[in-house]
């Protein structure tokens, strides 16, 4: 009898042993999960706070707590956010490589990547990610209306039209995508259809100061400057500082012989900014 109250015993003691284990187990994860979530709270709080040092310090224990979560990849774009904020772009670069790295086909982290390479001037990988995105989801149309301004860029009209008109069949009224078809038959040679089709955007967007200043262009082009005067009249009433529009009329003025015109714009020019002595041989052919 005795042998089996030891017995009991030690059953209950391993049974005891076996519970404070299990409930330390619990305890320790629950720790280690309040940790890491402690840590990427009180980044997030300190990135509003735009404490960045500080919401970078909190975001990188985070990383050191839990290596292997795949929510790391968060934490690396809002570190990489961050960076964007304090203007540490390439650092900004390396932190959305690393998201990349965990979730290689987030559309988001993808796009802000290559928003980030196009404001850099790196037009190649700006265009690889983009297409990226564009195979993942056909219809994204900020992809698609970025990628059509790269080729653009690149001389590669074909390519800029089709993403365009992609771009327009998923919506016909799209503002950008209008204007950049516009300005893609400019450069195409076909000045009549791209006034055309400026006029009509005119009318569907009458407080647009860069259309009229787009057709004024065109206009000037094709030898028609009264009526590209008129346009940069209309257009410099809406955005009285632009400067590029300043000096354009002014230029146009001066092309017409109306000097006095043309040296009110030019001393406009250099009250909003421009350097007198950039405009000096333009302000003596006003005398």
């Amino acid at each position: 009898m005795k042998k089996k109250t030891n017995t009991v015993r030690h059953i209950r003691t391993r049974n005891y042993r076996i519970i404070f284990f299990l409930i330390l187990c619990s305890s320790f994860f629950t720790t280690y999960a309040q940790s890491y979530e402690e840590y990427f709270e009180q980044g997030l709080t300190a990135a509003h706070a735009k404490q960045y040092d500080q919401a970078i310090s909190h975001f990188q224990q985070a990383l050191k707590h839990s290596p292997n979560n795949i929510r790391n990849a968060l934490i690396h774009t809002n570190i990489a956010h961050i960076l964007l904020a304090k203007g540490e772009r390439m650092k900004a670069l390396e932190s959305y490589d690393l998201a990349l790295g965990i979730v290689p086909l987030n559309i988001p982290i993808l796009q802000a990547r290559a928003n980030l390479y196009l404001a850099l001037g790196n037009h190649g990988k700006a265009l690889l990610d983009y297409t990226k995105i564009i195979d993942l989801d056909s219809k994204n149309i900020d992809a698609l209306l970025q990628r059509a301004y790269i080729y653009q860029q690149r001389r590669d009209y074909h390519s800029a039209q089709a993403d365009y008109e992609r771009i327009l069949h998923l919506d016909p009224n799209h503002y950008a995508a209008q204007l950049g078809m516009a300005i893609l038959l400019q450069h195409t040679q076909k000045p009549q259809e791209a006034i055309r089709r400026l006029t009509l955007l005119i009318d569907k967007h009458p407080e647009k100061a860069e259309i009229y200043s787009v057709r004024a262009e065109i206009e000037a082009e094709e030898q028609m400057p009264e009526l590209a005067i008129i346009d940069l009249d209309k257009a410099i009433s809406l955005e009285p500082d632009n400067t590029n529009m300043l000096l354009t009329r002014a230029y146009l003025h001066l092309s017409q012989d109306n000097k006095r015109l043309a040296k009110q714009d030019f001393e406009r020019a250099i009250q909003l900014g421009i350097p007198r002595g950039q405009l000096k041989e333009e302000l003596k052919q006003c005398k």
